[in-house]
């Protein structure tokens, strides 16, 4: 799953991936998930990942 957020997001899932922590995701930042991370990428470009699980 891929999107940009729209607005400041507090995620602690998203679809079937969970995440072991909620995450604030900022406005216009890219989000995707890969096997085991949630990867953020920011406007200015950092990337950011975040350690979850598939879960189904």
């Amino acid at each position: 799953m891929d999107f940009i957020a729209p607005r400041l997001l507090l995620l602690t899932r998203l679809g079937w991936f969970h995440l072991d922590r909620p995450v604030f995701v900022p406005a216009g930042a890219r989000c995707r998930t890969e096997a085991d991370a949630l990867v953020v990428e920011l406007p200015d470009g950092r990337r950011l990942s975040y350690p979850g699980s598939v879960c189904r």
